[in-house]
């Protein structure tokens, strides 16, 4: 799209970002969150950021949006593979840059089947990355940038 157009391009799709040509100054403007809900407004609840994403992908997992009950059991959509069932993890959202928007969505569902010790398999693969564990808590590893600040994807 972007030779076509001849200019920068973003596109955009449920929690999944891509980019390619030249960026904006400061980089596409990306807002990570927990919670779902409309894109011009900042979330009511929820710990969120604001990054400035020049090339590649910006992927965002998480158990707390499409979820459902049933027979009394909370459920949700990501898929434990070695049991079959939801994933238990401490996170309830993970966020990666990547050089492409699949490789950060893999990332990004692989750290929450992952579980424990996923910033640091994050790390050792040198993918930015921000995780938020169920409390709230937001850890970041290296190359996840200050709010605002300029998003390289790893490459």
């Amino acid at each position: 799209l972007a030779d076509w157009a001849g200019c920068g391009v973003v596109v955009s799709r449920g929690g999944d970002t891509a980019v390619a040509g030249e960026p904006p100054a400061g980089g596409w403007q990306i807002r990570v969150q927990d919670i779902t809900g409309p894109v011009d407004q900042a979330p009511a609840q929820g710990p969120y950021d604001t990054v400035g994403l020049r090339s590649g992908g910006l992927a965002t997992s998480g158990t707390s949006a499409r979820r459902w009950q049933r027979g009394g059991y909370d459920l949700h959509h990501i898929v434990d593979p070695r049991t079959g069932l939801p994933v238990r993890s401490p996170w309830r959202t993970v966020s990666v840059a990547a050089a492409t928007c699949a490789d950060a969505n893999a990332a990004t569902t692989a750290a929450l089947v992952k579980g424990a010790g996923a910033e640091r398999w994050l790390t050792r693969l040198g993918l930015p990355a921000r995780l938020v564990a169920h409390n709230g808590t937001v850890v970041t590893t290296p190359g996840w940038p200050a709010p605002l600040a300029a998003l390289e994807a790893a490459a």
